[in-house]
């Protein structure tokens, strides 16, 4: 496990120089290994070069400057080692998908966290987010005291999803399409729909989402899940927190599916809502 820590030292390395000047030898140095082979190394571990990981990494940082202060596009392509303002917006559009300009609270922006080297690799893969101001939200839906911590939670989800155990989707609405929310609170689990998409049911527990500032994370389409929600989970709260600076409110998260199985238009994907303080640590 040497060889691990020395390469994660050399990633430290990079982070603490994304502002200047990355000395290739001082990698090798640190990693204790030539170069070329620690490229080849991170290349074949996380799908990318070095040098697009390290361009990734400073166009994620400079998207979170410009949400917290609105920074000069000029001073943040010269801190990020750009020659010139036109050379930063072009890279920045092309990870983003927009201008740095455009770039506000609720718009979505695509950051790479940090990566580290582990038996498994965490980090360096798109991530999709983009920080809501939120208006409150009225449910009604079924709720569940589960056993254990958020991050443990989705097993004891299946059940209570699945048509083969508590089918709690079915007792809240009998159609399956829409919008619908998976909501953790404190240990307690609720399966819910907006209120004014379901029949009355005297049955059914009122349940508000809390206005306020949610960063919002979105999947791919397609994928079921069972599947994807750890997975997306795992990565905010190793690597999406960490490294943006923010930090959760609450032991509260929201889950919504997007379930549109047989729709052209629309199609089946999902998010998570983590409520944020408003401020930068």
């Amino acid at each position: 496990m040497d060889v691990i820590k020395q390469f994660n030292n050399a990633i430290a390395y990079i982070e603490n120089n994304l502002c200047g000047e990355i000395d290739t030898n001082k990698i090798a140095e640190i990693a204790l290994c030539p170069y070329d082979k620690f490229k080849r190394f991170f290349s074949y571990m996380t799908n990318m070069s070095v040098s697009e990981y390290i361009r990734k990494r400073r166009l994620t940082l400079a998207a979170y400057e410009l949400l917290k202060d609105q920074e000069k596009i000029i001073d943040l392509a010269v801190k990020y080692g750009y020659s010139n303002a036109d050379s930063f917006t072009r890279a920045f559009a092309k990870q983003h998908g927009i201008l740095p300009t455009e770039v506000s609270s609720d718009t979505s922006l695509k950051v790479y966290p940090p990566v580290s080297f582990y038996v498994a690799i965490k980090g360096a893969s798109e991530l999709n987010f983009k920080i809501v101001d939120m208006d409150e939200v009225k449910l009604k839906g079924i709720s569940k005291q589960f056993i254990g911590k958020a991050a443990d939670r989705f097993e004891q989800e299946h059940i209570m999803w699945s048509n083969q155990h508590d089918d709690v989707q079915n007792q809240v609405c009998k159609t399956v399409e829409g919008v619908w929310y998976g909501i953790w609170n404190n240990g307690i689990y609720s399966i819910a729909k907006k209120a004014n998409e379901i029949d009355d049911n005297p049955s059914l527990a009122s349940i508000t989402i809390p206005s306020g500032k949610y960063a919002v994370f979105s999947t791919d389409f397609g994928g079921f899940a069972g599947d994807v929600l750890p997975k997306l989970r795992e990565q905010i709260f190793d690597c999406w927190l960490p490294d943006s600076g923010y930090t959760q409110t609450d032991d509260y998260e929201i889950e919504v599916y997007y379930l549109y199985p047989k729709s052209e238009k629309y199609k089946r994907h999902y998010e998570m809502w983590l409520p944020i303080d408003m401020s930068l640590r």
